[in-house]
């Protein structure tokens, strides 16, 4: 992943002059955002991953993380957070919004370099195989929008499909309701949030035993996590 394009955002500027630094070294593309605004006025379709500080100006990072997610061009681009914040709750707060990873200040550029190379592994790779899972018996074929156990298409509409892919894509993820509405019903004004818990609903129903890796997280979301448990 040595031609990924990355954006830094944080109100630190010596921060954002030492990771643009070593990070070029590693022979990764770099641009430097000194605010969520400053970003903002950026083309963020041009960029392949983003590094993005929680606490900044008027707009935080966990509000900017919201705002990429929310578009469909940049709705799988991985987010890394970096923070001063340590607390689980802070970390859930992250993850609610649309972080893949998170890292707590002060940390090595080292690590920093480890954990980029770790989630691009995941979600391009992901991207590559074009989303296809399989554990047990249990297949989702995305040629073909299926979801198999046993051999046996398990019929999921349209909507539960894309749901159940979005977590999975995501493994381990939180979604919020919210984000998930934003996604799978982005052009639908009139979508009530338990619109989402019912759809998780009959998912879970159709997948059987496989209920289990649909997880809630009680007042942040649902998440995949596959389990031999």
């Amino acid at each position: 992943m040595k031609d990924l394009k990355i954006l830094v955002v944080d109100d630190e500027e010596d921060l954002c002059e030492i990771l643009q630094f070593n990070l070029k070294q590693e022979g990764f593309e770099v641009d430097i955002a000194y605010s969520a605004e400053q970003a903002l006025k950026l083309d963020l379709k041009t960029y392949d991953f983003f590094l993005l500080d929680i606490m900044m100006g008027e707009i935080s990072g966990l509000d900017l993380a919201k705002i990429i997610r929310r578009n469909p061009d940049l709705e799988t681009k991985p987010i890394l957070f970096i923070t001063a914040k340590t607390s689980e709750e802070d970390k859930l707060i992250g993850f609610s919004a649309g972080a893949d990873d998170y890292i707590t200040k002060p940390f090595s550029v080292k690590e920093i370099i480890a954990r980029i190379n770790v989630i691009c592994k995941r979600i391009f790779s992901d991207l590559k195989t074009n989303l296809d899972f399989e554990f047990d018996e249990f297949k989702m074929i995305s040629d073909s929008k299926k979801v198999c156990i046993h051999g046996k298409d398990i019929g999921l509409t349209k909507t539960e499909y894309e749901i159940l892919r979005l977590l999975i894509s995501h493994s381990g993820r939180i979604y919020s309701r919210e984000e998930i509405m934003s996604i799978i019903w982005a052009d639908e004004s009139f979508i009530g949030d338990r619109t989402v818990d019912v759809n998780v609903r009959r998912i879970r129903k159709k997948i059987g035993k496989y209920q289990k890796f649909i997880k809630t997280k009680s007042g942040y979301g649902y998440y995949f996590e596959p389990s031999t448990n």
